[in-house]
């Protein structure tokens, strides 16, 4: 079924058949495919566990020093290796079965879940040791994400990618809210260490799911290349495409100014609100929930044709509410626009992912996912050194207020140059040079049109 995209005069595939994007079932129809169920059911309690996990590690740091520094350092060890062996991650997703490297990398996070575990309950923990610990699970996770991210297509399939993306974060952000939820009681239960081995015997689901799955034959990897040729491949076929260069200067500020809010939240918690390790959990269920419902809009209306406004609004409502967070004097407040921060963030990212998953060929996908990853892992912990020691010296509501303000005026900057590029180019697309596929639901202009 054709039609045209309303920005230019080439023909728009719209994929999957039409009943896929209707009905009560229509924002989860990636679930019709049995290996995404798996991976689903899977994920939600390994994520929860990990999520669970980086709040007993963050209270943990700040318990053992009293700063806002150490728990932003520790958050950025785990995310700081992604900038220098992201993109490696992908090209090794490309070269091996992407099943298995999942497999293994979960594994390893399992075993490190426990290693933790087995420093507090020696009573041995130091803040180097969480650093340590940090460090080896941000190595990790750079060979995890792109290949996951990679591999999300071979569960699925093009034609629903789109929803699984959307359901994904719906994952993703239904753990952000479940896993700290359970902090204040599990920590007058058995203290962190209790956190750290729940979250090692999580990933045993994950673990099964994998097991589980059958797949068909999976996409051809690509040519044994010298690594640094197969590498500049994948950086070329991303600066090749105007929007997702545009895309990935929007997503390198959002990471780096949008998502070290967390850090900052048991400072804040304690130092503007008054609050223990309740109102630090509150306001990270608070970012969960606001995630959740962002991820579930993205999963139910999520199409090509929408990603601007989707991006649009996240990253307006995101800004505004890091600066409102600045400002609030309660709980009540300060949970709201954490909601609104999560969301809006939320409502970009999982947009802009779909974008280069979508834009990618089954052969470089893993590099364009590590790629995308090395940005939005590698921008984070780079965010939290800053704003982590900024935050100590000049106060949590200032640096909020500057978090706020940067996303906003690069946002500003990336909508003024892709303006440009309309009015200097209305009938070209610069997403493809072919025909664009559109997965259901598509905007209603395109179904009268069609």
């Amino acid at each position: 079924m054709a039609t045209h995209d309303p920005l230019s005069d080439r023909p728009v595939t719209l994929a999957g058949p039409p009943h896929e994007g209707r009905g009560w079932f229509g924002p989860f129809r990636a679930l019709h495919h049995r290996n995404y169920r798996l991976f689903f059911c899977g994920q939600i309690v390994s994520l929860a566990g990990s999520w669970m996990q980086l709040a007993a590690l963050m209270w943990l740091a700040f318990q053992l020093t009293g700063t806002s520094r150490w728990p932003a350092i520790v958050a950025a060890a785990q995310l700081l290796p992604g900038l220098f062996l992201g993109a490696w991650g992908g090209v090794l997703a490309d070269r091996c079965s992407r099943r298995r490297l999942v497999f293994y990398t979960q594994a390893a996070l399992m075993v490190l879940a426990f290693l933790m575990a087995g420093f507090v309950y020696a009573c041995a923990e130091t803040v180097w040791h969480l650093l340590a610990v940090a460090l080896a699970i941000g190595v990790v996770n750079a060979v995890d994400m792109p290949a996951r991210l990679a591999f999300l297509v071979e569960m699925v399939g093009k034609d629903d990618l789109v929803n699984a993306v959307g359901l994904n974060s719906l994952t993703y952000n239904l753990a952000r809210f479940a896993g700290p939820a359970l902090l204040p009681w599990l920590l007058p239960l058995g203290g962190p260490e209790l956190c750290f081995c729940l979250n090692g015997l999580s990933y045993l689901a994950v673990l099964a799911a994998l097991s589980a799955m059958r797949l068909d034959a999976a996409p051809a990897p690509s040519e044994r290349t010298d690594s640094w040729e197969a590498l500049g491949e994948g950086f070329r076929f991303v600066s090749g495409h105007p929007v997702l260069s545009l895309l990935l200067v929007l997503t390198t500020v959002g990471a780096m100014f949008g998502w070290p809010v967390l850090a900052l939240l048991p400072a804040l918690a304690r130092r503007q609100l008054g609050c223990g390790p309740e109102g630090f959990s509150a306001l990270l269920s608070a970012v969960g929930i606001g995630a959740l419902v962002a991820a579930f809009l993205v999963a139910a209306y999520g199409s090509y044709a929408r990603r601007w406004l989707f991006i649009g609004a996240g990253v307006g409502l995101s800004s505004s509410a890091l600066i409102g967070l600045s400002f609030a004097q309660s709980l009540p407040a300060a949970r709201a626009c954490s909601a609104m921060a999560g969301g809006g963030l939320i409502l970009f990212f999982a947009t802009s992912q779909a974008s280069f998953q979508l834009s990618a060929t089954d052969q470089n996908r893993g590099r364009v996912m590590g790629i995308y990853s090395l940005v939005l892992t590698g921008a984070q912990p780079l965010g939290n050194l800053l704003t982590g020691p900024a935050a100590d010296h000049w106060g949590e509501p200032l640096v909020l207020r500057l978090q706020g303000l940067a996303v906003l005026g690069v946002a500003l900057l990336v909508l003024f140059l892709r303006l440009r590029r309309w009015t200097a180019s209305p009938a070209l697309d610069e997403d493809d040079d072919g025909p664009i596929t559109i997965p259901f639901p598509t905007h209603r202009r395109h179904r009268r049109a069609a």
